[in-house]
């Protein structure tokens, strides 16, 4: 099997949006609300759905069951095919996750690793390819905003002749 080493790059939105949306404050749009007591952070993912046949949004909670740390070694990634995946995690410390281009079938080369400032958020856009979520601890929790409903979502791909282990960047 072959190893492939993703180094992981800082996480902007420049860098993602092939990908998706970065969930971030600094640079995003907003305003005074609730008599200018609270700054809202407008727009700041294009959240997609599918509402065909009954799909619609839905805002879960994903606590992390098993740790991983880095470096970190995978060959399974995933796409939703009827709507955006995004995670916010509800912890102040760095994310990492790997992303593939839109496409029937996942491209080795093709993949590409990102890591979080710690406070940053990411949006997977419909139908891109991305690894598991992971955190480096047990019951760390995540808001997911992604697609409920009939028919099926997620479609798995397995690698077998590639292993990728996710690093920070050298």
């Amino acid at each position: 099997m072959q190893k492939v080493i993703l180094n992981a790059q800082p996480l902007t939105k420049a860098a993602f949006a092939p990908y998706g949306d970065v969930i971030e404050m600094p640079g995003a749009k907003h305003f005074g609300i609730n008599l200018d007591t609270v700054e809202r952070f407008h727009d700041l993912a294009d959240v997609q759905v599918d509402y065909k046949d009954g799909g619609r949004s839905a805002i879960s909670l994903a606590s992390v069951k098993v740790a991983r740390s880095i470096p970190h070694t995978f060959n399974l990634i995933e796409r939703h095919p009827k709507g955006s995946q995004a995670f916010i995690p509800m912890f102040d410390s760095p994310v990492y996750t790997v992303v593939g281009l839109k496409g029937d079938k996942p491209k080795p080369e093709d993949l590409k690793a990102f890591v979080t400032n710690g406070q940053q958020g990411f949006n997977y856009h419909t139908g891109v390819w991305h690894m598991p979520i992971m955190a480096d601890e047990i019951g760390k929790v995540f808001i997911m905003i992604d697609r409920a409903g009939p028919g099926h979502n997620c479609d798995e791909f397995t690698f077998a002749e590639h292993s990728f282990e996710i690093r920070d960047q050298a």
